[in-house]
C-alpha cells in the first residue's frame, strides 16, 4: 500500500512524474491477460523545432528523439499509444546588427533535452494511412544558450534551475503509416507529427512555447509476449 503522508514530502515535479509512469504500468499490465493486443517497438528521427513567442518566432533548430513506444489495440483500426522518448529541441536564428556603422552577425541557438511522454489516439483510416492525437507530458532535463558575434568565440550560457519549467505540457496529432506495401515491412511505419506546448519553457519572459514538427521511423514487435 502507498503511504500517502511519504508523497507528501516528494516535489512536485518528481511526484506528478512517478504518478504519470505509475498510472502507464497500470494501464498497461491490465492487458497482460489479453497480450495479443499489447504491442511493444520503438521509434526515432528527426525534429525540425522552433520557441514560439508572442513577439516573434525563432529559427527551427533540427533536432532528434529516440525511444521506445506502448500500443494497445482497441480494435482493428483504433489503438491507444504511449511513447517515452528522448528529445533535442531548441531554436536557432541569426541577424545583423549596426555597431557603429559596423554591421556584425549575431548567431543564437538555443538547445532544450527533454524526456517527452505523448499518449495519443490513433485511428487507421486504411491499411496504409492513419489520423493521431493525444496530449504530450514532456520533462526538461537541461538546457543551454549559445551566441557568437561575428568572429568572436562563441559564449555559452546553461540554463539554472528555476528559469526554466521542469515540465511542459503540449498537444501532439499528425498522420501515420502502417504497411509499406511489402509483407516483411508491415511492422515498419513512419509518422508526421506536429507538436505545440500550451506551457512555457522560460519563466517571466511572457509566452515562449515550444512548436515544431517530427519526421520518425519505427518498428512494432508483434506478440512480444507470446510464446
Amino acid at each position: 500500500m502507498v503511504n500517502l503522508l511519504s508523497i507528501k514530502h516528494i516535489p512536485k515535479r518528481k511526484r506528478f512524474f512517478s504518478l504519470l509512469i505509475s498510472l502507464l504500468i497500470i494501464i498497461f499490465s491490465s492487458t497482460n491477460s489479453q497480450s495479443q493486443d499489447l504491442l511493444y517497438g520503438f521509434t526515432g528521427g528527426l525534429n525540425m523545432n522552433t520557441i514560439s513567442t508572442k513577439n516573434d518566432d525563432g529559427g527551427l533548430k533540427v533536432g532528434f528523439n529516440i525511444g521506445g513506444i506502448a500500443q494497445y489495440k482497441l480494435d482493428q483500426n483504433m489503438s491507444i499509444v504511449a511513447n517515452v522518448k528522448f528529445s533535442a529541441k531548441g531554436q536557432q536564428f541569426s541577424k545583423i546588427i549596426d555597431d557603429q556603422y559596423n554591421y556584425l552577425k549575431i548567431y543564437h541557438t538555443t538547445s532544450l533535452y527533454y524526456i517527452d511522454i505523448p499518449i495519443l489516439y490513433k485511428y487507421s483510416i486504411k491499411d496504409l494511412i492513419g489520423l493521431e492525437i493525444g496530449p504530450s507530458f514532456n520533462f526538461c532535463l537541461s538546457g543551454k544558450d549559445k551566441s557568437k558575434i561575428g568572429n568572436t568565440t562563441s559564449e555559452i550560457t546553461k540554463f539554472e534551475k528555476g528559469t526554466y519549467n521542469p515540465f511542459e505540457f503540449g498537444l501532439a496529432f499528425g498522420i501515420f503509416t502502417r504497411d509499406l506495401g511489402q509483407s516483411s515491412f508491415n511492422n515498419i511505419f513512419i509518422e508526421f507529427r506536429y507538436f505545440l506546448g500550451l506551457t512555457n519553457v522560460t519563466k517571466n519572459q511572457g509566452r515562449n512555447v515550444n512548436a515544431g514538427a517530427f519526421l520518425n521511423i519505427g518498428y512494432i514487435i508483434e506478440n512480444p509476449l507470446k510464446k
